[in-house]
């Protein structure tokens, strides 16, 4: 029977090994945000299925960088962190929906509204909630 050793991540390497899991990590809740939403978009009869996932990954992707940025630099204090986001991502993302249908400039920002508090409620708090419980 081995030995249990703690995992050992230091030496030169270890910001770069952390940078890019720490990105791969943000990569894939993107993804899944963007399931979310484009599925929400989709239900809220938006666009077909295939446009709105593909709408809704590129809306992800690009305030998923501006969020990272914004999550290294609050991470200490999620209570200002998560709204902050909120209202980022729901600015940019509204951006982005009106880039791809200019026609509804005010049903894009409800729905806008709409898809991030699914994606908040549904995979965003849960995760905060059970990231940092006590055991």
């Amino acid at each position: 029977m081995l030995p249990s050793l703690p995992l050992d991540i230091t030496g030169p390497s270890a910001p770069y090994l952390l940078l890019v899991l720490g990105f791969l990590a943000l990569l894939v809740v993107d993804l899944l945000i963007a399931l979310i939403e484009g599925v929400t978009l989709t239900l809220l009869k938006w666009n077909p299925f295939r446009t709105c996932i593909l709408v809704s990954l590129i809306m992800n992707l690009l305030s998923g960088i501006f969020i990272g940025i914004l999550l290294i630099l609050l991470q200490r204090s999620p209570m200002i962190w998560l709204p902050i986001a909120f209202v980022l991502s729901i600015l940019v993302e509204g951006f982005v929906m009106t880039y791809f249908k200019r026609d509804t400039v005010r049903q894009n920002g409800l729905f806008v509204f709409l898809v991030n508090l699914a994606s908040f409620v549904i995979l965003i708090l849960p995760a905060y909630y059970f990231g940092t419980r006590v055991r």
